[in-house]
């Protein structure tokens, strides 16, 4: 396994009197972190239709969140001859990462909230299904500091909505699930992030049609603009008071 970890700040996580922050935070890519559910569903049509295929606007509600074997799987539904799954792959990869690398599309105040994690000592990973190099990529584009490692969907682990991706995680950090939270916008990453035991806030504001979803989310939310270092430790009490509530 590649190791996906880089240089760990060692910083002592500060916040004002009585704040609890999460010892981590975890961020799904598509979709939370970046606003790239545009690309990939053009992304989509793209390779749907360069082989003849009919692209229908199910494709992408029903590719979002899963892994790249089960977006493949998707893909090939909508064509009427069988491509090789490793063309297909390249196709639809190298499209979204070109147009990542000409325009990244960070969510609205990710970037600053990153700034503000990052600066009161808050480790951040990215969990994503997407393959290294897209991953890789986003990181490298990232403000300096901003991620201390990612896991992806090559590292060999069972996809989302299994907990494993995101239990890789708190062991890159060395940290409780229990006390680290997630960001999440798919149906299977909410599952995911709740399976491991984490805090989870559901990401609402890019996805095409604008759903909220149940699951084990504490709160929803649109985007991250205008959010504090105190918002998040809200975050963390409501995870707290969940989980008391479904202990009793």
């Amino acid at each position: 396994m590649t190791n996906n970890t880089l240089s760990l700040n060692s910083s002592v996580v500060v916040a004002g009197p009585g704040v609890h922050m999460p010892a981590a935070v975890f961020w799904d890519m598509d979709g939370t972190l970046i606003n790239s559910e545009v690309y990939w569903a053009a992304g989509e049509q793209y390779v749907i239709e360069k082989h003849g295929g009919t692209f229908s606007t199910d494709v992408p509600l029903r590719a979002r969140g899963q892994s790249t074997p089960k977006l493949l799987e998707i893909l090939q539904e909508y064509i009427p001859e069988h491509i090789d799954s490793e063309v297909l792959r390249s196709e639809i990869i190298g499209y979204v990462i070109d147009r990542e690398r000409e325009k990244p599309c960070w969510a609205t105040g990710a970037v600053e909230l990153l700034g503000k994690l990052a600066e009161a000592g808050v480790p951040n990973v990215i969990v994503s299904a997407s393959p290294r190099a897209m991953v890789s990529n986003m990181v490298e584009q990232a403000p300096e500091g901003s991620f201390v490692g990612y896991v992806c969907g090559e590292d060999g682990l069972a996809p989302k909505p299994s907990p494993a991706p995101y239990l890789r995680a708190a062991e890159i950090v060395g940290a409780d699930p229990a006390d680290c939270l997630v960001f999440e916008d798919s149906p299977v990453g909410l599952e995911s992030g709740g399976a491991a035991g984490c805090t989870v806030v559901a990401i609402t504001g890019f996805t095409p049609e604008q759903v909220v979803f149940d699951g084990p989310q504490v709160t929803n939310i649109k985007d991250y603009v205008g959010l504090e270092l105190d918002d998040v430790a809200n975050f963390m009490e409501l995870g707290s008071v969940m989980n008391s509530d479904l202990s009793e």
